[in-house]
């Protein structure tokens, strides 16, 4: 008997729990949401990344993935009050990066392998979503790699304040944000010593 209560109180726990990151599957053939009218609403999230998945051997019918990123934590039943998915269609997601790649099956390559161009990514969650497809660089690879651009950038006829625009560009642009953060002094104390 009382496992049972403290088994009904861990679901209970973990109804209140608040995520940002939520893994949603949805059947165009469901008849408790409108399809069309669902994936709409996950579509108006700023962040949002889907795909289409024929069947494979345990499943039987085509269905959608969908990885919706907020920006303020919420539940799984304020998520599914709001898009009207069944509360059992969706989960948070633990490591985004990973779920990221299970789109298009690229770690497992006994499942149906999906091309990057069907998924259907939101323009403000395009460069993270690319970046998951990256080979993981350590910090040691990442730091060389801004030095090395900020070498190759210098001594173009560029002034200083062209290199670090064009610095931030491509930092950005790589998903480099907290390393460069981190060394911001070191690096623009090179740039200008290259200068």
């Amino acid at each position: 008997m009382r496992k049972k209560v403290i088994e009904i109180k861990e679901e209970e726990e973990k109804i209140k729990d608040r995520f940002r990151l939520f893994h949603i599957v949805l059947y165009e053939d469901s008849t408790s949401y409108d399809f069309e009218e669902t994936l709409r609403n996950l579509k108006s999230y700023n962040k949002y990344a889907y795909i289409k998945h024929i069947p494979e051997k345990e499943e039987k019918k085509e269905h959608y993935h969908i990885i919706i990123k907020l920006d303020n934590a919420c539940t799984i039943q304020s998520l599914s009050k709001k898009t009207g998915v069944p509360i059992q269609h969706i989960q948070n997601i633990r490591n985004e990066r990973s779920m990221l790649r299970y789109l298009i099956h690229k770690d497992d390559e006994d499942k149906i392998q999906y091309d990057i161009s069907q998924v259907k990514v939101s323009s403000s969650y395009e460069r993270f979503f690319h970046k998951a497809f990256n080979d993981i660089e350590t910090e040691e690879q990442i730091i060389c790699n801004i030095y090395n651009f900020i070498t190759s950038i210098v001594g173009k006829g560029k002034s200083r304040s062209n290199c670090l625009f064009y610095l931030v560009q491509y930092v950005n642009s790589n998903c480099y944000d907290n390393i460069y953060k981190r060394y911001r002094q070191e690096f623009n104390t090179y740039l200008t010593d290259l200068l």
